[in-house]
């Protein structure tokens, strides 16, 4: 008997052993993933058992240390990143190779999409240059700008130059060496070709030329081998009796100096109108805002004989030969509305009666949201800035402040307040509190407004 409780007890103490160990074997494991650190507590024997107890399943592409095949041991720091769509852009030609990679440095990412970075090559994220081993921190699909450098050999000014550039062209890459290509100058190949692969270029430089011509000086830079030629790719004709010195045949000269004479006479005949005037006139017939034209305005017309004369492309004389009126200007006469209309309108605010409307450009603002760079709640008639306050130009303000204006969209509102808006003159600014303006504040191009009844003392026939 006493034999068979010892062979249970040889059994079962291993087990317990076994049970005591693995619930004496839990540990804290330190876990990022995507960045973000986490503490997990696992009992898995592996990198990935820790991934699964974490619900991580893992997919193509993405990255982990150690890897997920490798038992844990001492490790306790695990680092996990998702694997996702990034697009490469290949310059200069900007074809753009899609990659499912986990990898986060600029570098890496270039490799996964099967391209061998080289030292002088150029990395972009959103237009900022980035190292090649950066981390970039940017959630979802992103698109990196990859510009591999070319290797170009510049001969010019009797040099040889030698620089890897991440440029589009022949003509950035240039500049951004350093070279400065002159007007007049020749490259070869020309500027705006494609930087693909490794090219040689030749920069012939232009004898730089100061042309005198039209009361002007020309600084320009030429190839060509005669006078003629220079003037011609400076876009300079001569004509009639036209002359340069040096004489167009001759070799360009050696102290750069060339001088167009320009030789003409003329007799001028300048006819030019006479404007006419502009007469306005009330109209106690009209409501406010009509107008009628009563006489039409008519231009007159004059004559004038002008003799100019011209030495070397400058003017040396002109005399006026006399003026003649061959028409007289007609005045125009306007005649423009002063009676005072009360009219209704049925608005979502109600029925209101007004003297007055006018299509305006309707901004909005607010103590702090005015257009200022301090916080002004008051206002120029002593009310406070809150819905309700209706700011507008000073002409306006000067015979409407403390007037209602019915705004639709806005409601009823009081001219307290005055502005200035560059862009049109018939606008009004609605008033908010701060709180207000996040929520309701609004622009309106163009929106009719009404000035309510009673109208003011002073109603002038047209708007200032």
């Amino acid at each position: 008997m006493f034999s068979k409780y010892k062979r249970i007890i040889w059994f079962v103490l291993p087990l317990i052993g076994i049970l005591v160990g693995y619930l004496l074997m839990a540990r804290p494991v330190t876990l990022t993933i995507d960045g973000i650190e986490q503490i997990v507590t696992t009992r898995a024997f592996s990198v990935r058992g820790v991934l699964r107890s974490a619900g991580i399943k893992l997919s193509e592409g993405d990255q982990v240390t150690p890897a997920a095949g490798e038992w844990l041991n001492k490790n306790t720091r695990i680092v996990f990143n998702h694997a996702g769509l990034i697009q490469v852009w290949v310059g200069p030609d900007g074809r753009l190779i899609p990659v499912n990679t986990a990898a986060r440095t600029p570098m890496e990412i270039v490799f996964a999409a099967g391209i061998t970075p080289g030292l002088e090559d150029l990395f972009k994220v959103n237009g900022r240059q980035v190292r090649p081993d950066e981390a970039l921190d940017i959630p979802g699909g992103f698109v990196l700008q990859y510009s591999p450098a070319v290797k170009l050999t510049v001969q010019v000014d009797g040099g040889t130059q030698e620089f890897y550039s991440t440029a589009a062209t022949i003509g950035a890459a240039l500049w951004q060496a350093g070279i400065v290509l002159r007007n007049g100058d020749e490259v070869s190949p020309q500027g705006d070709t494609l930087l693909q692969k490794d090219v040689e270029v030749m920069i012939h430089r232009g004898v730089p030329l100061e042309i005198r011509v039209d009361g002007k000086s020309l600084q320009v830079n030429s190839t060509a081998t005669t006078v003629g030629i220079a003037l011609q790719q400076a876009g300079v004709a001569l004509q009639d009796m036209d002359y340069s010195k040096p004489a167009e045949i001759e070799a360009l000269p050696a102290d750069g100096k060339v001088e167009v004479i320009r030789v003409s006479e003329e007799i001028l005949v300048e006819q030019s109108t006479i404007p006419y005037t502009v007469e306005y006139v009330g109209d106690d017939t009209m409501e406010l805002d009509q107008t009628k034209v009563k006489v039409e305005g008519e231009y007159g017309l004059q004559a004038k004989r002008i003799r100019v004369r011209y030495e070397n492309g400058v003017e040396t004389a002109r005399t006026d030969e006399g003026v003649v009126i061959l028409k007289d200007p007609v005045t125009r006469q306007e005649a423009y509305g002063t009676q005072i209309v009360y009219k209704t309108l049925d608005t979502p605010d109600g029925t209101i009666t007004y003297y007055r409307a006018i299509t305006v450009t309707a901004t909005s603002y607010s103590p702090c949201n005015s257009g200022v760079s301090e916080c002004l709640y008051g206002t120029a008639y002593g009310l406070p800035v809150q819905k309700g306050v209706i700011a507008v130009r000073l002409a306006w303000y000067q015979f409407l402040k403390g007037t209602k204006m019915y705004v639709p969209g806005y409601g009823i509102g009081t001219v307290a307040d005055t502005g200035y808006y560059p862009y049109n003159p018939n606008w009004v600014d609605l008033g908010y509190t701060d709180a207000e303006f996040k929520l309701y504040g609004k622009f309106y191009p163009s929106i009719t407004v009404y000035l309510l009844a009673p109208a003011p003392s002073y109603v002038p026939g047209i708007m200032p």
